[in-house]
């Protein structure tokens, strides 16, 4: 009996489902810390921060440093602080990619809770006119469009946020730890100008105040993109039942059942 038992649970425990991952082309990623020679937790920030994948490095202005206080991606052990006044990663005479459909841009985000001004977190292309990126608009995180559309999204905390925005078929959608914020039909202008992480690329303005971590930008084929390409922490194991353990495990409850049945008949 305590081993029919035991088979019967064991049987009844089916295997972890993942989200399908598409296949998506990563165009610039800056683990802000990882990839760069010498760094280390405490450490002035390298100059420039190397781009683990394509171009461009960007060049520090202020005095940005590393920190060990990283996101939950798996794999990061550092991350860059930014000091809201003067500190920032950018390249000014080019940016990343020229997409205007089908690409993504993400980043891991901590604020120390400031909502001065308007804050550059991840930007592609000249913020007054062209290109898109990710924002902080005072009190709030959203997406810009320059020259097009700034949308607010959801109020900034001081825990790390992975955010994003996504422009799939002529959709754009912000996504806040993998859920859907808000989506606009709005597209924006051809990218034109830089790139810049903590701060404006173009001007010395725009400063973000706090940690960034695995910032990312990204294309992929039209309609292809899933939520679960998005560098976010593993989902939590928990155990599922097939159809086929389903009908093992009726079958297993009517045999002990019977077997049950018939030591009491005796």
């Amino acid at each position: 009996m305590r081993c029919l038992r035991s088979c019967l649970v064991l049987v009844a425990l089916g295997t972890v489902a993942l989200p399908a991952l598409a296949t998506v082309t990563d165009v610039a990623v800056y683990h802000l810390g990882e990839a760069d020679p010498g760094a280390v937790a405490g450490g002035a920030g390298d100059n420039p921060t190397v781009a683990s994948v394509g171009a461009p490095n960007l060049a520090k202005a202020g005095g940005p440093t590393y920190s060990s206080d990283v996101s939950p991606r798996i794999g990061s052990t550092l991350s860059m602080v930014f000091n809201g006044t003067t500190d920032k990663y950018a390249n000014s005479t080019g940016v990343a990619s020229t997409l205007t459909d089908n690409f993504g841009v993400e980043a891991w985000v901590k604020s120390d809770g400031s909502t001065t001004n308007n804050a550059a977190i991840v930007y592609n292309g000249n913020s007054s006119t062209s290109g898109w990126g990710i924002y902080r608009f005072g009190g709030n995180y959203g997406l810009l469009y320059g020259g097009n559309i700034l949308l607010n999204g959801p109020a900034i905390t001081t825990q790390w946020t992975e955010l994003a925005v996504v422009r799939d078929n002529g959709t754009t959608t912000f996504y806040v730890n993998g859920v859907a914020s808000f989506t606009t039909a709005t597209g924006p202008n051809p990218p034109a100008g830089g790139v810049g992480i903590g701060g404006n690329p173009l001007v010395a303005a725009e400063f973000f105040g706090g940690e960034i971590d695995e910032a990312r930008i990204f294309s992929f084929v039209s309609g292809a993109f899933s939520v679960g390409d998005l560098n976010l922490p593993p989902p939590v194991a928990t155990p599922m039942l097939s159809a086929r353990s389903l009908a093992l495990l009726g079958f297993g409850l009517l045999a002990l059942a019977g077997f049950t049945l018939r030591r009491r008949m005796r």
